[in-house]
């Protein structure tokens, strides 16, 4: 110990060993105060989370952060501490307390602002300023209409009707879902977007199928963009020293190809604004910057390409997973996917008539019940939607002001306490108990624990055209095609599904057979 000392004294260093001492002081109290007298020392969780965010952010990046949330609820109870100043919640009336919560049409939690994408402006999702929030929703509204749907039909209509096609060049072969669904999606959404088709679809090669560029980097930018959200929760000293090392999750193929993809994605908002007032169908740039208004300076213009991107991944990543996600469901429960089929095939006599409407129809309740199903059991809402406390009760827990509460949907629909056979892909939960298919076991379910976009004024408004796109998808597939697969019993929603920025899921390999009909021939 004597040369240790003699060692600092020697070296003129004195003041920053006791520096350290300070700090190491400081730290332990903090852990103590965190521990015992914080205001939510009384809730339960891991001890650790409870002293620092660390715990919270490991399992963010490990792709397993909803079930673990779920299993820490699972042992401590509907209130658990994931990090020193953060509660997670689980009962429907907890979600209502916190996210329908407004005074003067403006949300009463406020938006966290590190859950954003980090590109230097905040969109629309990850605006957390109400009053801004609220402009941009405003002008956004009109796009997310039933008469706004109506007219993007014809537009919905070839994408899907452009991929049944490709599925009956590939009769016979096995397909790969995930890929495929990424595509179909990506098209659609680009299209709803930008007006613009990409033509992943319509460009692949039968011989050679692969992800465009740009999908391909998006991918593998899940977990650079994890890390990126993460970072900008801890302390700024802390942001500054390890902010950099994010970076290193960029794969080295990304780097290269980045910029040619920005500059693409530039020169197509470009190509779009050149185009206003002239395209087949009202998107979500037209109602970001109307044809009769003058184009705005650089950095309204930066914030209208932000909230673009933000609203064509938003409708992407919905659309492929439940393309992908109910047709694995289905493929499990063979009584299911027949019912299915008979309620599909009954109900239409030509492709023509698998429309919009038309899905949504009375004698077609078990689609709706399949869609409703598959948005439940695989969650779309599944990292929070962390929101800072104004100072409230939820759920009859009074929450201080500053403190970040959220609601674990993910855990809420797969709970005993809400869904019978809450694991189970069983759209009969769905029915009305009037229909003859309701099956009394579900009686008790409580289906408004079930929010697959959310609720209040930060829902996502363009839930009701993903369920309507994602019924039509599911009528055309199963009218069209007999579906079979030896590899639904391989694949496990808990065990080989990830999620951090992105849902990540298997390889999946389906056929598809064509169903002749007198009019095919």
């Amino acid at each position: 110990m004597f040369g240790f000392n003699y060692f600092w004294d020697l070296m003129g260093l004195l003041p920053i060993k006791q520096l350290l001492g300070v700090a190491i002081v400081g730290l332990i109290s903090l852990d103590i105060y965190n521990l015992k007298f914080h205001p939510l020392a009384k809730y339960p969780g891991p001890r650790i989370a409870a002293v620092s965010n660390i715990w919270w952010a490991l399992n963010s990046i490990s792709g397993r952060y909803p079930w673990i949330i779920e299993d820490t609820l699972r042992r401590y109870g509907d209130v658990i501490r994931i990090a020193p100043n953060e509660l997670v919640f689980l009962t429907p009336q907890a979600a209502k307390d916190i996210y329908l919560a407004q005074e003067k049409n403006l949300e009463s939690f406020v938006q966290v602002g590190y859950d954003a994408l980090d590109t230097g402006d905040n969109g629309i999702s990850g605006e957390p300023n109400p009053v801004r929030h609220r402009e941009v929703a405003k002008k956004l509204a009109p796009a997310f209409s039933n008469k706004n749907l109506k007219a993007k039909e014809t537009t919905i209509q070839k994408h899907l009707n452009l991929f049944i096609e490709k599925m009956e060049l590939l009769e016979g072969k096995d397909v790969e879902l995930r890929q495929w669904s990424d595509w179909v999606a990506l098209d659609l959404s680009v299209d709803m977007t930008y007006g613009l088709d990409w033509g992943q679809v319509q460009d692949i090669l039968l011989c050679a199928v692969k992800d465009t560029a740009f999908l391909s980097a998006t991918l593998k930018l899940n977990r650079f963009l994890t890390i990126s959200q993460i970072s900008r929760k801890f302390s700024f000293i802390f942001y500054l020293i390890f902010a950099p090392l994010m970076f290193l999750a960029i794969p080295p193929s990304v780097w290269f190809t980045a910029p040619a993809l920005l500059k693409t994605y530039s020169k197509d908002l470009k190509s779009r604004i050149d185009r206003r007032g002239n395209t087949e169908h009202l998107d979500y740039i037209e109602q970001l910057l109307p044809f009769d208004k003058p184009i705005p300076e650089k950095k309204e213009l930066y914030h209208i390409q932000n909230v673009a991107g933000q609203l064509m991944l938003a409708s992407w990543q919905p659309l492929a997973n439940q393309f992908y996600s109910i047709i694995l469901f289905l493929l499990k429960e063979p009584d299911t996917y027949a019912a299915l089929v008979s309620e599909v095939r009954t109900a239409f006599s030509n492709d023509a008539d698998i429309t919009i409407s038309n899905v949504a129809s009375e004698n077609l309740r078990y689609l709706q019940a399949c869609v409703s199903e598959g948005l439940r059991l695989h969650a779309e809402t599944v990292d929070g939607l962390p929101r800072i406390s104004p100072g409230a009760s939820i759920d009859g827990h009074y929450v201080p002001k500053g403190v970040i509460c959220q609601i674990s949907y993910f855990s809420a629909t797969r709970s005993p306490r809400f869904f019978h056979e809450p694991l189970r892909f069983r759209p009969e939960r769905w029915l009305p108990f009037d229909d003859p298919r309701f099956d009394p076991s579900f009686k008790n379910d409580d289906l408004k624990a079930s929010k697959p976009f959310s609720q209040g004024l930060r829902g996502c408004p363009g839930g009701a055209i993903a369920t309507a796109i994602i019924r039509l998808f599911i009528a055309k597939v199963v009218w069209r095609f007999d579906l079979t697969t030896t590899q639904a019993d391989d694949i496990s929603f808990d065990r080989d599904f990830k999620f951090m920025t992105f849902w990540e899921r298997p390889d999946f390999f389906i056929r598809m057979a064509s169903v002749k009909r007198a009019q095919d021939d």
